[in-house]
């Protein structure tokens, strides 16, 4: 109709140009109209008017779209499933795991309890190859570590009280720490093991007329083997009880028990030992040293009851009991003056270090008896007990490494005839 043909004509006047083809729209949003002038030459001879719906194609494109729709949601309903299925799978494996794994753990916590309930037996199986096998295997490596630990404590406990019962032994045989008197000679000694039990011992024996021996001695090293060698010397002083006084010498006494431990002891464990025989009738002093270190003899002052001048008796001799040498025992005599004092001990005493590693010494020592006042036989037992504490106070706490034995022996007939006297006069 010439009305609709004129509404197209004025869209196109209205439209979208674009050279000389102008479209616009055509009542529906799917209807297009298109015009183009028709030129001969120069000359425009007409005009061409075209019109084109584009329903179909809208149609053609909805159907893709929704077509395309339903494939991204089919194939997003599929993603969906797989996920879910993959989920479901973990869940179940994962619960798998979680049962392999609880019961390595189980094990470990079970086996952990009856350790500490001191079943020590138990073990883990190890026939894993992941961490859980790796941590089995510590766990049984610590079970034995603390199955082995514990065995070692109560072999240590055990030997400990053994240690301490072959102490109590070896100082019940050693003698009295109180003072002891024998015709004008008055004796005091001191005896500490540096461990349960050690290599040091001495010993005396009072002999007729006024005699009496004395022996000092020195197992090499400490523990029960030194207390066994020790326990042997000095037994092999008591067996020559039997024998007559008037031929007992020091050096017997050596040889004596050099030949005891050669008998029940090694080369790797030695004796250094002094032996004295002194006689109050007269002063005289007997004596002989195998390796033991120098005694002293201290002057005291006959007005003043002062310790003096302290001279050293230097005389060595070897160790006894070494099967690759023969013994060499140094001798010699001396003749004591009323008040003096006879010092004897063993290398503990000079060695006794404080915690800087310094040695107490020989010199310490002779300058802490010098000086020294001796009024009667308490005094004595004063004097042994300063010379402890001294060494103590010189160590500073640290820890004795070697035994240590002091003996002072003093030969004074002044003291004993003053004694003498005021029990007449009572």
């Amino acid at each position: 109709p010439k009305d609709t043909l004129d509404a197209l004509e004025r869209r196109l006047v209205d439209g979208i140009k674009n050279g000389d083809v102008v479209h616009a729209r055509a009542g529906e949003a799917t209807d297009w109209v298109y015009g183009a002038p028709a030129k001969l030459g120069t000359s425009q001879v007409g005009s061409l008017r075209i019109g084109v719906s584009t329903a179909g194609l809208d149609n053609e494109l909805q159907t893709s779209l929704s077509q395309a729709e339903d494939r991204a949601r089919a194939a997003r309903n599929r993603m969906l499933l797989v996920s879910l299925v993959v989920l479901a799978i973990g869940v179940v494996l994962a619960a798998l795991q979680g049962v392999r794994l609880a019961l390595p753990i189980k094990q470990l916590t079970y086996q952990a309890e009856r350790i500490a309930a001191g079943d020590l037996q138990g073990r883990v199986p190890e026939n894993r190859g992941d961490e859980l096998g790796v941590l089995a295997r510590a766990f049984n490596k610590m079970a034995d570590e603390i199955r082995h630990l514990l065995v070692e404590q109560a072999q240590k406990a055990s030997l400990e009280k053994e240690m301490s019962l072959a102490r109590q032994v070896q100082q019940a045989m050693l003698p009295s720490e109180a003072l002891d008197e024998h015709g004008c000679l008055k004796i005091v000694g001191y005896c500490m093991p540096a461990s349960s039990c050690g290599g040091d011992w001495w010993t005396y024996r009072k002999l007729s007329n006024g005699r009496m021996l004395l022996v000092v001695g020195d197992a090499t090293g400490h523990g029960i083997h030194s207390a066994m060698i020790a326990a042997t010397a000095r037994g092999a002083v008591e067996a020559l009880s039997g024998i007559d006084e008037r031929l007992l010498t020091p050096e017997q006494v050596l040889r004596a028990i050099d030949s005891a431990i050669r008998q029940v002891g090694d080369h790797n464990v030695l004796m250094t030992a002094f032996a004295a025989v002194f006689d109050s009738s007269n002063g005289i002093l007997h004596y002989a040293n195998a390796g033991q270190n120098f005694p002293y003899v201290i002057k005291l002052g006959a007005a003043t009851r002062v310790l003096e001048e302290a001279s050293i008796i230097a005389a060595s001799g070897n160790p006894l009991g070494d099967r690759n040498i023969a013994v060499e025992i140094r001798r010699g005599s001396l003749q004591l003056r009323p008040g003096d004092l006879f010092v004897c001990f063993t290398d503990g005493v000079v060695e006794r270090a404080n915690p800087a590693g310094k040695l107490f010494g020989d010199r310490r020592l002779r300058g802490a008896l010098t000086g020294q006042k001796l009024t009667d036989g308490h005094s004595l037992t004063q004097l042994r007990d300063l010379i402890v504490q001294t060494l103590e106070r010189y160590a500073e706490g640290a820890v004795a490494e070697d035994d240590m034995t002091l003996v002072l022996c003093q030969f004074d007939p002044v003291a004993m005839r003053r004694e003498s006297s005021g029990r007449g006069a009572a």
